[in-house]
């Protein structure tokens, strides 16, 4: 059947199971808008404001569908916008490709209007970076783009396409046929190098990535910790790979390394890498892996064993590979039960609201100790960025697989566009975004996206009238009163709520909240929850900046 070049890209999404695109329409793509006009009973197309919104929509929609997404932007501007996106995908491992349809080919290398080398642009922070040079492999490009941005370890994949291409004559081409499913398996002599040193081990600590929400490794991974008696730290922005209340729990891995787990980390002999490729942030500016210690590394990307000197690495998918293991491992000592149960112990301790001396009306505390009460468990949360966010990383507990998201990159403005991508990938859970006032003034316009596409998402603005990370490094190195060019006149998010046509609830004092919250969650639709935060309880932690 003869296609142009948009219908091309869309006839290959579709035969890789796209059902969904995240797009900002311009006057190049106007043939792939048209094909997916066409195409609305199989593909779903959801326009955002901003590129960079439809990047963190597609970042969160891969985490929750475990598929990709595929974005749309034109030309430089729409490529410029975007990075921000591409870049947390690029950290995150999330795997998206991002279609931008350039200028014609033959206006390109000479600075024409819109122009630039994405090629440059992008090669640091993408997977790969795709230019179509005829229309003739234009289905062959796009279907590489789309394999390979969920091989090995996922990723952002960009294809740039001119305008010539799309627009063009029509053709015939060939979809090329969706490959073989790739699943890494273990090396037989790796897993029992593996299972020796847990053996061994008097205290293991598993650090919990990325790769094991993307496996949907949930379940595995707790009957690893089950046979094995190891306590389980889980990595930057990954505390949904573990439950909390697992014995095995040790916490997160935030920019704050707490006592108890500093105690654990000293003590520990064993460290075994479950799917996570140990970013600078879980381990601590790359100071925390000792070479006194023994190091098991588990993933499916190999180019990620250069990085660190392990004892055995084991280029794996998680699953398979912590079946093996878990199959051969003897009982666990009671002594490492016994110093298993006390880091524990400590974390539940910390966990526990009513440690902290709050200055202003609402307690964030006790906000999200009744919001654990009136939610269900399996509530996907999206956190955007910011040290509002601690107060969740504290106090909240994620007991269930695929209930949060977060800016692995540390992007602000992540939440409301990735509360959308939650809510389409999974439309039948309830989606709360957090947010704090500076990231929702970046990306918070995305509300009116959430009203037309009607989606049921509950916006909470924790404001705090600050740059609230920011402020913290400042008064650790200057002084308590120091806060030049941190503090922030932001307007009323209830009222600015109701002008999105959301529910709006404004919350002044902690016992407001209960009643807010239960409205919001009564409404069929939108809302929004305005919390007025006091800058002096920026963070659950004392000296939190590091």
């Amino acid at each position: 059947m003869a296609m142009n070049g948009g219908e091309v890209v869309v006839n290959v999404m579709l035969s890789r199971g796209v059902d969904t695109v995240f797009f900002v329409p311009g006057g190049t793509n106007t043939t792939i808008m048209e094909s997916l006009s066409r195409n609305q009973n199989k593909i779903q197309a959801i326009p955002t404001r901003l590129e960079s919104s439809a990047a963190f929509a597609c970042d969160t929609y891969s985490k929750f569908k475990k598929k990709p997404a595929c974005m749309l932007a034109s030309r430089a501007p729409g490529a410029c916008n975007a990075t921000v996106g591409i870049h947390n995908a690029m950290q995150g491992s999330r795997p998206l490709v991002f279609f931008i349809s350039n200028i014609p080919k033959p206006q390109q290398g000479r600075e024409a209007f819109q122009e630039i080398n994405y090629h440059l642009m992008y090669k640091p922070i993408a997977k790969a970076v795709f230019d179509v040079h005829s229309f003739n492999e234009l289905a062959d490009v796009t279907a590489r783009a789309l394999d390979l941005s969920v091989s090995g370890r996922p990723g952002p994949v960009v294809v740039a396409v001119s305008k010539d291409i799309l627009d063009g004559p029509d053709g015939e081409p060939l979809i090329p046929d969706v490959p073989a499913a790739v699943r890494v398996g273990a090396d037989a002599d790796a897993i029992d190098d593996a299972v020796t040193m847990i053996n061994a081990a008097k205290h293991p600590i598993v650090i919990s990535g990325e790769m094991v929400s993307w496996e949907s490794a949930f379940e595995e991974l707790k009957d690893f910790a089950d046979a094995s008696g190891v306590g389980v730290l889980t990595a930057y922005r990954q505390q949904d790979t573990f439950p909390s209340d697992h014995p095995a729990n040790y916490g997160h891995l935030s920019i704050n390394r707490l006592p108890f787990q500093n105690e654990a980390l000293k003590d520990c002999d064993l460290l075994i890498s479950v799917g996570c490729r140990l970013d600078s942030v879980s381990v601590d500016d790359y100071k925390m892996i000792r070479p006194d210690q023994k190091l098991i590394m588990i993933y499916p990307e190999p180019s990620e064993f250069s990085q660190y000197q392990s004892d055995v690495a084991i280029g794996s998918n998680v699953v398979p590979a912590l079946k093996a293991i878990t199959e051969k491992l003897a009982p666990p000592s009671k002594e490492r039960l016994a110093w298993r149960d006390k880091i524990h112990g400590a974390e539940v301790d910390f966990a526990k609201p009513g440690e902290i001396e709050i200055q202003g009306d609402v307690d964030m505390a006790q906000v999200i100790r009744e919001f654990i009460k009136q939610v269900p468990e399996d509530c996907i949360n999206i956190c955007d960025a910011g040290t509002f966010g601690r107060w969740i990383g504290r106090y909240y507990r994620f007991n269930q697989p695929d209930i949060e998201s977060s800016p692995v990159s540390g992007s602000m403005g992540y939440g409301v566009p990735g509360g959308i991508g939650a809510q389409i990938a999974k439309p039948d859970s309830t989606v709360f975004v957090w947010v704090g006032d500076g990231g929702f003034t970046m990306t918070g316009h995305e509300c009116a996206a959430i009203m037309q596409a009607k989606l049921p998402i509950k916006v909470i603005v924790c404001d705090n009238s600050a740059w609230g990370s920011i402020l913290t490094h400042q008064q650790k190195r200057f002084g308590a009163d120091f806060n030049y060019g941190t503090m922030l006149d932001s307007p009323d998010f209830a009222k600015l709520g109701e002008g999105y046509g959301m529910a709006s609830f404004k919350v002044e004092k902690t016992d407001q909240f209960a009643d807010a919250l239960a409205g919001a969650m009564d409404h069929d639709g939108a809302a929004m929850i305005h919390l007025v935060l006091d800058s002096r309880d920026v963070s659950p932690y004392t000296g939190s900046a590091r």
